[in-house]
C-alpha cells in the first residue's frame, strides 16, 4: 500500500515510483510470456478471430526480428499471465488511492518494446488528450518495467508538476525534434501558469528497475528517447478508468471499435474488453 508521503509526492510531481512489486521469477514469467506472443506474431492472430490483441504491429519498417519495435495493445486478452498483472493488488489499490475511486476498469494495456540498438523514440506527450472517447479522463497509469529502464536504453523522462498545467498536447508536438538522450530534456518555449505549484519546466530522466511499477498522471508530460545501447527495454503500461468514465461518441481511438453504446453512457457497461478490477473498494480476481 502506498504511504501518505508517496501519495503527496504523486500529487506534487505527477508521477511516482511505487517500488518493486514483482520478484525475479515474476518478471521472468512476463518476459517468457511476451516472447511466446512475439513468436506467434501478428499473423497468428488474424482479423476476425478471437481472442486477439486489439493492436499488434511493428512500428518501424525493418523486419529483422532483432530490430522490430513492437507495439501490442491489450496483450491481456490473449494472456492469462498479463491479465493477472492488470489485477495486481498493489497496482489496483494504488490507482484507487491516487484517484479516490472505489470502482476501476481496465481502459487498455500497451506493451512497449525497445530492442537493443534500434529502439524507437516516443516523443513528448500527455496521455489523456490521446484518449478522446472517454470523459472524465482516465487519471492514472501504471508502467511496469520488465528490464531495467535506464538513461542508456531509453527510459522515460518526466516533467515534475506538468500534470497541473492543463492540456498542452499541441505544444508538446512542437518538441518532436527531441529524440536523443543528450537533448531530450531541452524543452523550450513554454511558461507554466503563474498559479501552478511548480512553475519551472525541468524534465528529468526516470529510470525504473525491472519489477518496479511507475505511476503517472495522464496529464504528466513524458516521453522517451531512442535506445542506442546494447540492452533491450521491455515494459507494459496499464491504463485504468474510474467508475465515472463515460463514452464520448465523437472521439476516435483504437478501442472505440469495442464500444457499442450511446454517447454519454457509463463505460462500466461497455462490455468484456473493459473488465472491472475493483468494485466497492475490493480488488477483483480474474474469475469475478
Amino acid at each position: 500500500m502506498l504511504t501518505d508521503e508517496q501519495v503527496a509526492e504523486f500529487h506534487r510531481d505527477g508521477f511516482l515510483n511505487g517500488g518493486r512489486i514483482l520478484d525475479e521469477d515474476g518478471v521472468q514469467e512476463l518476459k517468457d510470456e511476451l516472447e511466446r506472443i512475439l513468436t506467434i506474431g501478428p499473423e497468428g492472430f488474424p482479423e476476425g478471430t478471437t481472442p486477439r490483441p486489439v493492436l499488434f504491429h511493428n512500428m518501424v519498417g525493418n523486419r529483422d526480428p532483432e530490430k522490430c519495435v513492437w507495439q501490442i495493445v491489450n496483450i491481456w486478452e490473449v494472456s492469462p499471465v498479463y491479465e493477472r498483472l492488470t489485477r495486481h493488488p498493489f497496482i489496483v489499490d494504488a490507482i484507487s488511492r491516487l484517484t479516490g475511486a472505489d470502482e476501476l476498469m481496465v481502459w487498455h494495456d500497451q506493451i512497449q518494446y525497445k530492442p537493443a540498438g534500434h529502439g524507437g523514440v516516443t516523443g513528448w506527450h500527455q496521455d489523456a488528450p490521446l484518449w478522446p472517447i472517454i470523459r472524465p479522463m482516465t487519471p492514472v497509469s501504471a508502467w511496469v518495467a520488465l528490464d531495467d529502464a535506464t538513461v542508456e536504453n531509453g527510459c522515460m523522462w518526466m516533467t515534475p508538476g506538468s500534470h497541473s498545467w492543463g492540456n498542452h498536447i499541441e505544444f508538446l508536438r512542437t518538441q518532436a525534434h527531441l529524440q536523443q538522450k543528450e537533448e531530450f530534456g531541452n524543452i523550450e518555449g513554454f511558461t507554466p501558469p503563474d498559479d501552478a505549484e511548480v512553475t519551472t519546466v525541468e524534465p528529468r530522466p526516470w529510470p525504473v528497475k525491472a519489477g518496479e511499477v511507475s505511476l503517472h498522471h495522464s496529464l504528466t508530460w513524458h516521453g522517451s528517447p531512442f535506445n542506442h545501447s546494447d540492452q533491450q527495454r521491455r515494459a507494459i503500461a496499464m491504463h485504468y478508468m474510474t467508475g465515472e468514465a463515460r463514452f464520448v461518441a465523437g472521439g476516435q481511438h483504437v478501442m472505440k471499435t469495442y464500444v457499442h453504446m450511446d454517447d454519454g453512457e457509463l463505460m462500466s457497461k461497455a462490455g468484456p474488453h473493459f473488465p472491472s478490477v475493483m468494485e466497492n473498494g475490493q480488488v477483483l480476481n480474474a474469475a469475478s
